[in-house]
């Protein structure tokens, strides 16, 4: 795995998300995985399915949010919109897929940060029994509640 230095830091830019890498500050960190910024960057293929692929360092953040507001009685949703790195909002996603659950669903940071193993620098490891545990505890709390 490749390690960036200080100055590829330093001179990491955010991207497209340039205004949000700058609005989060210097010691922003993951609230699901605990990376900081500097442990999000990761070296790896930019377009991977388009011709013109290439490497390059990349930290993306998202403002992750819960998708079922309106739905299952949580009109404000479960939790605030927060930023997070991409890992973690990607697992969302993975794992909602994998373990074919409903669209409208999203895993809040905090209980993404219970199914996912960081890796500074890389790609996260998923534990989907775990996330399944979570996904089911809830879903007997939202049964109770309608």
């Amino acid at each position: 795995m490749k390690i960036p230095t200080y100055e590829n830091y330093t001179n990491y830019d955010g991207l497209h998300c340039h205004k949000l890498w700058a609005e989060v500050g210097e010691h922003w960190f993951c609230p699901s995985c605990k990376r900081n910024k500097f442990q999000i960057l990761r070296w790896t293929t930019r377009f991977p399915n388009k011709p013109n692929a290439f490497k390059d360092w990349v930290a993306v953040l998202h403002r992750h949010h819960d998708h079922s507001q309106g739905s299952m009685s949580v009109n404000n949703g479960r939790f605030p919109e927060t930023v997070v790195c991409d890992q973690c909002n990607t697992s969302d996603g993975v794992v909602k897929r994998k373990l074919k659950l409903p669209s409208n669903f999203s895993f809040s940071p905090q209980e993404i940060g219970c199914f996912v193993t960081a890796i500074a620098h890389g790609k996260h490891e998923i534990d989907y029994n775990m996330a399944k545990v979570i996904y089911d505890s809830l879903k007997i709390t939202y049964q109770k509640i309608t």
